[in-house]
């Protein structure tokens, strides 16, 4: 990562944890474990329908640094909204960041 200048905006990234709740079923919950600067680009869009509502379902792909904590088991939260994360291409050799590309979360 040659230009900095390009991770502009702010990302929260969340990982999940498994708490059992009082009727002893286990749940789980995301909580918020690294908050960073990302490079943000627009992948690709569609509209789908699921359960009888129509959702835009949209892919973002964030560029971080190699040293932030994620996996692919985490979630990134931007703009309010949350993204599954589907890959994280860890590219230490060639720009010494990752490219995490996601999908938006249909809550």
């Amino acid at each position: 990562m040659k230009r900095a200048g390009l991770l502009n905006e702010v990302i929260k990234i969340y990982s999940p944890s498994s708490q059992v709740n009082e009727y002893g079923e286990k749940v789980q919950t995301y909580t918020l474990t690294y908050t960073t600067r990302a490079r943000v680009e627009h992948t690709s869009g569609n509209r789908s329908n699921e359960n009888n509502e129509i959702f835009y379902s949209y892919q973002k792909t964030f560029t971080v640094r190699s040293y932030v904590p994620v996996t692919e088991y985490d979630q990134v939260e931007y703009n309010n909204k949350r993204y599954r994360i589907i890959t994280i291409d860890d590219r230490i050799k060639v720009r010494n960041d990752k490219l995490i590309i996601t999908e938006l979360i249909n809550d």
